[in-house]
């Protein structure tokens, strides 16, 4: 527990320190960042968290620096369940308060609005989400909370009745286990356009499945409301980035390096369909942008035959990795595979630098099942997703949902679209 210790006194956020006192008595905690936000939704929570006994909510109350509004942030504060709950503990600076809830559960409440500093524009969410998630970590390091996972979503997140009990079969899971993604739908609840949004989502899936389809190791949702971390895998890599966006991407893609990540069947959760400017890029200005096409329909996907060379770019390292040869060569196993244009391997491999990380996987690993995870290590989340942008740079055009959909495209080893992993009756023809 070296890691985790270092992590809390060293890179923790400095609400950490602030958290003496903190009544025990907790099972599970859910961070929620909160920012322009109605009391409904935090209503949701709270109503949630009573039906779900000894249940923490970590509500960080936050805003950037450029957006000086607070009101709505103080209308959250003013609500009944909120102004005229017991507060069962405050921070010595008062920034920190717990207000109990029904069924001996309670609300951590988080000023990073109206009193408490608010968050650097390009820092955002990131951090929103590293404030609550460091206090959940030294919570249960304090034995103030017993579940391991610190449990991760958004305001626009409607959790299962059985989301608790769904962490808590996998808290005596091997410790191996550095992530839990759970499956979600979104509904629609108001006049958010509901083509763009559903193309949207279908898109993330899309990604997915064509990862999964490959053999990749990081076949995986990277939505920040459906994530559950394992407290000590989390301070192993150091919580998640202080970014605007992405910062759910990244951290699940260091965690992967640390544990598996197990992606979830059931159950699932209920995302709130709107359009949204709260962070800079994601779902929100996702369909925003696909609300403004003239036809949402030619929203581009990246071309099938992208998880077609990532199979075989995966397959190369693992030649690499065995045999210990020269690029040139290892490419020769591949040379006589229809339709695989092996020149670009050569081209990508060389922007990607694997050369260097050759060098390194030879000099620290003694066999081939060691260099292969030096490999996969290096050839992450990130890189693999640059690996696809590369592809489309160089040769492979993306292909529209509406031709797609059709059939035209296909990967070259499998004439049919199964080859995703998808049915496509789950998705509108429109």
């Amino acid at each position: 527990m070296k890691a985790l210790t270092q992590y809390l006194k060293t890179y923790a956020e400095p609400e950490v320190q602030q958290l003496e006192g903190f009544p025990s008595g907790f099972s599970q905690s859910i961070v929620i960042p909160f920012y322009r936000e109605t009391t409904a939704t935090l209503q949701r929570f709270c109503d949630f968290a009573k039906r779900n006994s000894h249940c923490l909510l970590v509500a960080v109350i936050n805003r950037p620096e450029s957006n000086r509004d607070t009101q709505w942030a103080e209308l959250l504060l003013a609500m009944p369940t909120i102004s005229q709950g017991q507060v069962l503990w405050q921070s010595a600076n008062k920034l920190l308060r717990l207000i109990g809830l029904d069924n001996q559960s309670g609300i951590l409440l988080v000023d990073r609005c109206i009193k408490g500093a608010a968050i650097a524009d390009k820092q955002g969410v990131g951090q929103a989400r590293k404030i609550g998630a460091d206090i959940a970590c030294q919570l249960i390091t304090q034995d103030c909370v017993t579940s391991p996972w610190i449990a991760n979503t958004d305001a626009d997140a409607i959790l299962p009745d059985n989301y608790r009990d769904t962490l808590a079969e996998y808290s005596a899971a091997d410790d191996y286990s550095a992530a839990l993604i759970f499956p979600y739908q979104h509904i629609f609840v108001d006049d958010t356009p509901r083509l763009p949004t559903l193309l949207y989502e279908f898109s993330l899936h899309y990604y997915v499945a064509g990862l999964q389809w490959a053999g990749s190791p990081y076949a995986y949702q990277t939505l920040g409301s459906t994530i559950a971390m394992r407290y000590n895998h989390y301070a192993m890599v150091r919580g998640f980035p202080k970014r605007s966006g992405a910062e759910d991407f990244y951290l699940l893609s260091k965690l992967a390096k640390t544990g598996s990540i197990i992606s979830l069947q059931q159950p699932v959760i209920k995302l709130q369909a709107r359009e949204s400017d709260r962070v800079p890029f994601g779902t929100g200005p996702a369909v925003t942008e696909l609300a403004a096409n003239e036809n949402p329909l030619l929203m581009p996907l990246y071309h099938p035959d992208s998880f077609y060379y990532l199979k075989y770019f995966l397959e190369l390292l693992a030649k690499l990795a065995e045999d210990q040869c020269d690029l040139t060569t290892a490419c020769e196993k591949f040379s006589t595979i229809d339709g695989l244009d092996t020149e670009l391997f050569v081209i990508i491999a060389e922007k990607l630098k694997l050369s260097a990380a050759l060098t390194h996987c030879y000099q620290q690993g003694k066999s081939p099942a060691i260099r292969l995870q030096h490999l996969h290590h290096w050839f992450d989340g990130f890189k693999t997703l640059k690996f696809i942008h590369l592809l489309r740079g160089l040769q492979l055009q993306p292909v529209s949902y509406q031709d797609w959909l059709k059939g035209d495209y296909s990967f070259k080893g499998n004439n049919t679209m199964d080859s995703l992993s998808l049915r496509i009756a789950d998705y509108p023809t429109f």
